[in-house]
């Protein structure tokens, strides 16, 4: 960035050649912003659950073994080993250890305490009683095995002699219940978590992904912008991200890009809403007139959205879009940018008054869009001579007209978000940055 130089503005439109063709590529890789994100969620998941396992209570179990004896035949007791489990479990013998214990438990809390094990064509079964309270899953288990006794003896009173069951259906095999602490291992509930925290995140930015690709990679910005990459630097309202180091890669970048040759008009256009173009044109206006001593006119033609209007709290004073009408002239709407106007992620970027001139897009801007492709030029040439005029631009394809924009650049740099550009909006924009940019053009990628 040298001293500034007249330019000529009579520039011959490039003839509009139609968009290639290119096909759809989707992929299942996802951005490193998104890669984080997952990987926070299956930290933050996992550390919840071992902390909320840390805190439940023990599960106490009382087991009590029982074998199943009536009957010469295995047939006969793999029958009566099946009805009891069914038995055991139900309700009806829930209600009938509430009546004889006489607990203050209800018969579906009774029943949920109550499980059975049992290994195929085995006649033995462990009778489980579990509870948060080691007495409750005591007292619970002391009436099972008496309760199922009186089920089968006041039915097999009912029938006659022949017709009963020969011999003890049933019996208890200790004397003694199995005391049993039951836990869940915190290892389990870290893997649980993880993968239930990662799994969730993933899933959601691979269906986003597959339904609207975004540029993840180097390859996908070549592929569908067709442009050369000049460099990826953080995004300057990343955390942790330093703006005087990245805006100085983003100016060695275009030097390289124009040959060394002195560039008075470097144009930021994009394929989203422009919220990192505009932080980024704010902060190569400020490091060059640091860095070069060189007064420098910001001027925000997004008129669309007017992101860069809005950072430096300008939203409400008429800019561009007047000055397009021919209501007020260029120099008398600008504005000093610095101090309290800049957002505290540029304030370390300071610079004295009058060395960075801000034209925000204005008050009335819808009817002055398409004032943008005759008018525009007259605006820049008001500045010839005395600035470095850094535009931060429109969406492309968009409302907005770029083709003069985009014509007296020295250089125009297209900025793309890893993980958020689409590549159905890149190539567009790249379409329309080949077919109408009159000076050298090249790709800023922002990594997340």
């Amino acid at each position: 960035m040298t001293t500034p130089m007249e330019r000529s503005t009579e520039v011959v439109p490039a003839a509009y050649e139609p968009p290639v063709a290119v096909e759809r590529r989707r992929s299942l890789r996802l951005s490193g912003l998104q890669s984080v994100v997952v990987v926070l969620s299956a930290v933050v998941m996992a550390a919840l659950m071992v902390a909320l396992i840390s805190v439940q209570p023990p599960i106490y179990q009382t087991t009590r073994s029982v074998i199943v004896l009536s009957g010469a035949n295995p047939n006969d007791n793999e029958v009566l080993a099946l009805a009891l489990e069914g038995i055991i479990t139900s309700p009806g013998l829930a209600a009938e250890i509430k009546r004889r214990g006489d607990l203050d438990l209800s018969i579906d809390e009774i029943s949920g305490m109550i499980s059975v094990k049992r290994d195929p064509l085995s006649p033995f079964l462990a009778v489980i009683s579990s509870s948060p309270s080691q007495e409750k899953s005591e007292l619970v288990s002391a009436q099972i095995v008496p309760a199922l006794r009186d089920v089968f003896n006041s039915n097999q009173r009912e029938i006659p002699v022949e017709q009963r069951i020969p011999g003890p259906i049933f019996q208890e095999v200790y004397a003694f219940p199995l005391q049993q602490t039951s836990t869940v291992p915190l290892w389990f509930g870290a893997v649980f978590g993880a993968l239930l925290g990662g799994l969730v995140p993933y899933l959601f930015f691979l269906y986003r992904n597959l339904r609207r690709p975004v540029v993840n990679t180097a390859q996908d910005v070549t592929e569908a912008i067709d442009l050369p990459i000049l460099v990826k630097v953080p995004a300057l309202t990343g955390r942790g991200s330093n703006p005087q180091d990245a805006v100085s890669s983003v100016i060695a970048a275009v030097e390289r890009l124009s040959l060394n040759e002195p560039v008075h008009r470097l144009v930021l256009v994009g394929a989203d809403d422009g919220a990192d173009r505009a932080q980024l044109s704010l902060a190569l206006a400020l490091v060059i007139a640091r860095s070069f001593g060189q007064p420098v006119a910001l001027v925000d033609a997004d008129l669309e959205s007017g992101q860069l209007t809005d950072l430096v709290d300008a939203t409400d004073v008429a800019g561009l879009a007047e000055c397009l009408s021919g209501q007020l002239d260029p120099n008398a709407a600008m504005l000093d940018v610095a101090g309290e106007r800049l957002p505290k992620s540029l304030a370390a970027l300071d610079v004295p008054p009058g060395m960075v001139r801000f034209l925000g897009a204005g008050v009335d801007r819808s009817r002055n869009i398409l004032r943008m492709r005759s008018s525009f030029g007259n605006v820049l040439d008001g500045m010839a001579g005395r600035y470095v005029v850094v535009v931060n631009g429109p969406r492309v394809p968009g409302p907005v007209p770029t083709s003069q924009l985009l014509s007296l650049a020295d250089a125009t740099l297209m900025v793309v978000a890893e993980g958020e550009t689409s590549l159905t909006d890149a190539r567009s924009a790249g379409d329309t940055l080949r077919s109408f940019s009159g000076g050298s053009a090249g790709v800023v990628v922002l990594r997340r």
